[in-house]
């Protein structure tokens, strides 16, 4: 979602939040109170649909990174036992045979990495019994096939993902238009039943009808991770929106910054691999064009 559509999500969550807080008076006025309600679930939809669009690119693409990693940190294993036992035996057609680094990994073209893994698969399997002083085992090697299989699954899979998203933006598309036309052509010309005798409540819904500029803030949640014991600054933390893939990680300050497009009320999960105890944060509530600043603190791990 863009930021024009996001400013425009916002003024539908203005006119909202003041119509339903004023129930006793729309109520004056039933053709009113009814759009109220026609239109949050309108909101609500384009809400769910705002919430799938992220989901379908981002956490494919994460998911996609995991099996990746999952594959060619395996693949490197065998291939350093490999290329360990080529050196020890002087063969050194089989050493080039294995000779990756994890930066090749890391570099590797998406279509090269399953090839790439399949042949190190084949090459332990002839000399698995000559590599068992070297820790490679079958299970190793299932666990390898069964990977790169995995990943060889999930390739494909992103470029779907786009389709999927092109899909949830034409809803949003189609929603806000009917959203639009709730308001311009009912909603506005039935709210100057409420000019006499509830100036004020008219004024606010005209008011709250402007849509405001988001495309100057971000939509975002910032802080700083600190030690509780020394209020020493922790890198290396994960800060994971739950349930949403919306993620960051925390600098050598500690800093964070976790963009996240649709506004809400949500839980924001610190997790760091040693050292300190995991901590969620719940009732988190982020607000369009706005950054929500969530300092926190972890408590060490017993030494």
């Amino acid at each position: 979602m863009n930021a024009k559509k996001e400013a425009k999500l916002s003024m539908y969550n203005a006119v909202l939040t003041h119509a339903e807080a004023n129930a006793t008076i729309t109520a004056t006025v039933p053709a009113f109170a009814t759009q109220v309600t026609t239109l949050r679930s309108i909101y609500n939809d384009i809400i769910d649909a705002a919430q799938n669009e992220t989901k379908a690119i981002t956490g494919v693409a994460m998911d996609k990174t995991q099996v990746r990693k999952i594959a060619t940190d395996l693949a490197l294993q065998v291939s350093a036992a490999v290329f360990s036992y080529a050196a020890a035996t002087s063969n050194n057609t089989l050493k080039e045979q294995v000779n990756f680094t994890a930066s090749d990994f890391r570099n590797m073209r998406d279509e090269m990495v399953v090839p790439n893994c399949n042949n190190i698969h084949n090459i332990a399997t002839t000399h698995l019994v000559s590599l068992a002083p070297y820790g490679i085992t079958t299970t190793i090697l299932g666990d390898l096939a069964d990977a790169t299989e995995d990943y060889a699954d999930i390739i494909a899979t992103p470029r779907n993902a786009v389709a999927q998203r092109s899909s949830y933006s034409e809803t949003i598309n189609n929603l806000m238009k009917d959203a639009d036309a709730l308001l311009k052509l009912q909603m506005d010309k039935v709210a100057l039943q409420f000019k006499t005798d509830n100036p004020e409540f008219y004024n606010a819904y005209k008011q709250n009808r402007i849509i405001l500029d988001a495309a100057t803030s971000s939509t975002q949640v910032t802080g700083i991770i600190t030690d509780s014991e020394n209020n020493q600054p922790i890198a290396g933390v994960t800060v994971q929106v739950v349930d949403q893939p919306y993620t960051a990680t925390s600098n050598a300050i500690g800093e964070y910054t976790v963009k996240v497009p649709v506004p809400g009320t949500y839980s924001i999960a610190f997790t760091i691999p040693a050292g300190y105890h995991n901590k969620t944060q719940t009732g988190v509530v982020v607000t369009l064009g706005q950054t929500t600043t969530l300092n926190t603190q972890l408590v060490p791990l017993p030494s």
